[in-house]
């Protein structure tokens, strides 16, 4: 048990390096990039969220009644039996 409890935290901090080390090579790129770039950047990924944001309401929308016309159906709940302290 504390043979794989401990191959399970070796393999967790391996993993955990890897992304640290990912990470600060992705943050070393992004920070030489000229500001022209990185608006650039921005704005692409503002545009592509902005676009998938409107398709969905969009087809939201659109789609809202297309269930063949059928109505839901709401019931009366019903008497609902309370107890009444005295």
């Amino acid at each position: 048990m504390k043979k794989i409890r401990k191959s399970f935290w070796r393999a967790y901090w391996k993993l955990h390096d890897k992304k640290k080390m990912l990470v600060a090579r992705l943050k070393g790129y992004l920070d030489g990039l000229p500001p022209k770039t990185r608006r650039r950047i921005v704005l692409a990924m503002l545009a592509a969220f902005a676009v998938l944001a409107i398709y969905t309401f969009g087809k939201a929308v659109y789609d809202i009644g297309r269930n063949g016309g059928n109505r839901i159906v709401t019931d009366h709940a019903g008497q609902v039996g309370l107890s009444v302290k005295p």
